[in-house]
């Protein structure tokens, strides 16, 4: 085989292995705020989940991603009982988060309060989209969750 041939050859073997490599998602391209928009296809004010006693509808969300692997989730939502049995009550939560890059994936862990029994991580899974971030896993929720980004500075 020639050494041009060779070459060649190199190059359309390589090549692609070095523009995937270049694509791949790093801790910089997360980092930003993100709101939620749209919870299984329906803008907010909408159900996220249900369990036998209650349901959940969320109001707002926002994910917080810093740098350093680090962030924070803050949340307005209404707690309605299943059967009726009283009123709906509003509450705020707010939880600093860990996560981590994972081939093209986010995986989110969200803190666990001292002496809690907390399910194993990850919580969410997000992944790229063109606008912001999509869950296809949170533990529970109505999916997909629709991040739409709102600022990088963080």
């Amino acid at each position: 085989m020639s050494a041009r041939r060779l070459a060649g050859s190199i190059a359309l073997v390589c090549t692609p292995m070095l523009i995937a490599c270049g694509d791949s998602l790093g801790p910089g391209d997360v980092v930003g705020t993100y709101v939620l928009q749209k919870v299984a296809g329906d803008a907010l004010p909408t159900l996220l989940y249900t369990t036998e006693f209650v349901k959940i509808r969320v109001f707002a969300d926002t994910l917080r991603f810093k740098i350093d692997g680090r962030g924070s989730i803050n949340t307005l939502r209404d707690s309605e009982p299943v059967k009726g049995d009283g009123p709906s009550e509003p509450f705020r939560w707010q939880s600093g988060f860990s996560y981590k890059v994972v081939d093209d994936r986010i995986e989110v862990a969200f803190d666990c309060p001292p002496n809690a029994s907390c399910v194993k991580a990850p919580h969410l899974v997000l992944r790229e989209a063109r606008t912001g971030l999509v869950a296809d896993f949170a533990l529970g929720a109505r999916l997909p969750l629709q991040y739409r980004l709102v600022g990088r500075a963080n």
